[in-house]
């Protein structure tokens, strides 16, 4: 199994999964290596980026988890699943491949980072936490960035956007225009259609019930992911006290992470911690939805053969 259709945990999703390659006696010390999306959550727009991962590293057993909701509701009534719902989504996944002492490494992107801190710090989570990783992270005031700021006027100005677009992609993409034509639109999206990244999104916007789920979701990122440092400071002396290793991967032009916002990041977890404790980088060319066009110099620059080029290793 690679990826398929799954209700773990109570909600419809998408899951990534590949078996380590260790021999069965060895199961024990396998690490789980789980990643959470970023909005608009679907997993399918990561497969090659985890597959090259699983590649780089043999032993791991991996696991990546679409947002709740990005599956098998039917309707455009389809509800839109909440972050905390997300978030406890996500651990009743995880736990269905986990044991109380396993080794996990977590990694998110984007709202999924933000997620990814959560996850780490519940209760309910079986498993070790070793390593976790944030890549383009939006984990504080989303929405003063320079997308966030459009998302924010968007929602005051037309109340419900999230069902208003999610209408229109439905009269759109599955009632009025011919394949061909959605085709073409996917091609200048996202240039070859028949990629991962074209099938993916093809597969968002033909269906409206996804376009809501990722638009209503989004609308509440910009109420709930402000300034909390108080919780940034929680985090961080959690992993402190478990020896949580914790890598931050940012983009220096990236526009759902104003420069302030990452500075302010880099500044307080760089004054509270250690390099052994905390590793940040900050790419001058790499995209927030890396995924689109830089997923190899993720893997090539972060993923490479030597461990200490890789901050996920283990």
């Amino acid at each position: 199994m690679v990826v398929e259709k799954s209700t773990l945990g109570g909600f419809p999703s998408t899951i990534y999964h590949l078996d380590s390659t260790l021999i069965s006696s060895d199961k024990d010390n396998v690490h789980l290596f789980v990643f959470i999306p970023g909005n608009p959550g679907l997993i399918e727009y990561y497969e090659p980026f985890l597959n090259q991962i699983h590649e780089k590293n043999p032993e791991w057993e991996m696991l990546g988890i679409s947002h709740a909701g990005m599956n098998s509701c039917d309707t455009i009534e389809c509800p839109v699943y909440s972050l905390q719902e997300q978030i406890t989504h996500k651990i009743k996944v995880i736990n269905n491949y986990t044991w109380q002492s396993r080794p996990l490494i977590i990694m998110g992107h984007s709202v999924g980072a933000f997620m990814v801190q959560k996850i780490a710090m519940a209760a309910k989570l079986m498993g070790k936490v070793t390593r976790l990783g944030l890549l383009t992270p939006t984990v504080i005031d989303i929405h003063k960035s320079e997308k966030g700021l459009k998302l924010v006027r968007a929602n005051l100005l037309i109340p419900r956007f999230h069902e208003v677009v999610s209408t229109i992609s439905w009269i759109l993409f599955e009632k009025l225009f011919p394949t061909f034509l959605t085709l073409r639109i996917i091609s200048v999206m996202v240039g070859d259609v028949n990629s991962c990244i074209g099938a993916a999104t093809k597969l968002l916007i033909t269906n409206s019930r996804f376009v809501k789920q990722a638009l209503g979701l989004a609308a509440e990122e910009m109420q709930v992911i402000r300034s909390d440092w108080s919780f940034q400071d929680e985090f961080l002396r959690h992993c402190k006290h478990l020896n949580i290793k914790i890598w931050w991967l940012f983009s220096a032009n990236d526009h759902w992470v104003s420069a302030d916002a990452r500075q302010d990041l880099i500044q307080f977890y760089e004054s509270r911690s250690t390099p052994d404790l905390v590793e940040i980088d900050v790419s001058p060319t790499l995209e927030h939805a890396f995924v689109r066009k830089d997923a190899e110099v993720v893997i090539r620059e972060y993923f490479g053969k030597s461990k200490k080029a890789n901050p996920m290793s283990a």
